[in-house]
């Protein structure tokens, strides 16, 4: 092997690549925040000098706070540097970082930093592979097993040099790690509020972790994450933003409005479909008014984000900005599941849902997918990650998996496959008072399929009230699962 012939092979291009992924940041300086450790210390990720140049440059801007690029700003900063601001001049000042800003568009940041990453590992194993085959003769008392250990070693320290998400601790017991545990830190987000034992059984949407909510079409999936999630959240001053393939902030800020005008207001002469028709009488322009004005003073945390395409990149970009912002919680909704998923189409979406939860740890949030199961599971009485091609890797990648439907008319009390919802009396919690379900309500069961809290396979009931989207918990149920072993 030719080992200058093969780096020359291996860094081809290098510096377009480095330059590319340094100007997505000069272009959008937020995305600085995921790449601060680059080049630090003995880490020479960035190889081109021109490449280096602009990144601690423009790192050094951001660190002073910094939002934005512009030719006055990067003046100003560079006005006391004479080194700096020579060399700036030297490489075609502002106008020659204008251009090159033009060239790149930010989401393709990963990409770039991914080929960074490539080269810089193929490079490194280049040069360990050639130092170990000019001494070959080391190997000659050695057993395949010891050649295999020499060169895994080899791979597993280069991966680990070359990237830049690892944190290698070790398990000791310290006692702020107790006091952490005696806060109750590791509780996730609590929205207790409206769904108590649910809210127990999963300790909360866990934070720097992923949760589904999934089910059927028109399942309720978007209106119980609103109000018994959103709705609580809020309220306890926890930011949150909604970002939504299909339906419009409108149909939000009618869910908003209803829960408003009953819950705060004691109002109910406004149905979600009355509010949409209009026409509304002085009264209920009256009640309007008042819940708007409370909407606009407790209820403003809320973000919406309309999504116009599916490209995870935009969708990462859209979380990492409000991250920073201050957004703890964020909703997306909705992955979907179509009729017939090719391997591609699964291979993608547990891509997908992987990056999700490293972006969830990364930024130290909670992200809430909804996701909308395929038609040919609607009469499958037991949901479960079965509902799902490939589910068993999709369920390791998400913290809590919960699936909804409605309940079926056989499970209605004195039914067939009566579901004898029940709650533990509050003075005695081995003892169960069982709920007669009326016929003439809609209920809907949550199948908690996984959860890292508590027993998973669990059962919970609850009465909806579609026409103000009131959602009440009745308790736990029994359900038969009709699909064990399928």
């Amino acid at each position: 092997m030719d080992k200058d012939k093969t780096l020359e092979r291996i860094n081809k291009g290098r510096e377009k690549i480095e330059a590319a992924f340094v100007f997505c940041m000069w272009k959008d300086p937020e995305l600085f925040g995921d790449y601060l450790s680059i080049n630090d210390g003995k880490s020479k990720t960035l190889k081109d000098e021109d490449a280096v140049f602009y990144y601690n440059l423009g790192k050094a801007m951001y660190q002073q706070g910094y939002k934005s690029f512009d030719n006055i700003t990067v003046a100003t900063f560079i006005d006391n540097k004479k080194q700096i601001k020579k060399k700036f001049e030297e490489y075609g000042g502002y106008k020659e970082v204008n251009n090159l800003m033009q060239l790149v568009s930010p989401e393709n940041i990963e990409t770039y930093f991914d080929n960074i990453c490539r080269m810089n590992s193929l490079s490194i194993m280049c040069e360990k592979y050639d130092e170990l085959f000019e001494h070959v003769d080391k190997f000659d008392n050695c057993s395949n097993a010891d050649v295999y250990d020499t060169f895994d070693l080899i791979n597993n320290s280069v991966a680990l040099n070359t990237n830049h998400n690892s944190e290698i601790e070790t398990l000791e017991i310290t006692d702020s790690f107790i006091e952490e545990l005696n806060k109750g830190e590791d509780v996730g987000l609590n929205y207790g509020k409206f769904a108590p034992l649910l809210n127990y059984t999963t300790l909360g949407v866990p934070v720097g972790d992923i949760t589904m909510f999934a089910g059927h079409s028109g399942s309720g999936k978007s209106s119980f994450i609103f109000n018994n999630l959103v709705i609580p959240f809020i309220e306890q001053n926890i930011q949150c933003a909604i970002l939504s393939n299909e339906m419009r902030s409108k149909v939000y800020k009618i869910l908003l409005l209803a829960h408003v005008l009953t819950h705060d207001l004691n109002y109910w002469k406004l149905t979600r479909k009355k509010l949409k028709i209009g026409k509304f009488t002085d009264e209920d322009m009256e009640m309007i008014k008042k819940a708007q004005a409370i909407i606009n003073e407790k209820y403003n945390n809320i973000k919406f984000v309309k999504l116009q395409s599916d490209n995870i990149g935009v969708i990462f970009q859209h979380i990492k900005r409000m991250a920073r912002q201050g957004v703890v919680c964020f909703m997306w909704d909705t992955m979907k599941s179509d009729e017939v998923f090719d391997e591609s189409m699964w291979q993608a979406l547990l891509m997908n849902s992987r990056k999700l939860y490293h972006l969830a740890d990364n930024l130290n949030i909670s992200i809430v997918v909804t996701y909308q199961l395929a038609l040919y599971t609607v009469n499958q009485r037991w949901l479960d990650a079965g509902c799902l091609a490939n589910g068993k890797q999709i369920k390791e990648t998400f913290s809590e998996m919960i699936y909804i439907r409605p309940l079926w008319q056989d499970e209605y009390t004195g039914k067939k496959y009566d579901c004898k919802p029940f709650r533990f009396k509050k003075d005695n919690n081995k003892i169960k008072e069982f709920v007669e379900l009326k016929e003439d309500k809609k209920y809907i069961v949550c199948f908690v399929d996984k959860t890292r809290n508590d027993e998973d396979k669990i059962t919970i009931l609850f009465e909806w009230n579609g026409a103000w989207n009131q959602w009440r918990e009745i308790g736990y149920c029994t359900i038969v699962n009709d699909h064990r072993g399928a």
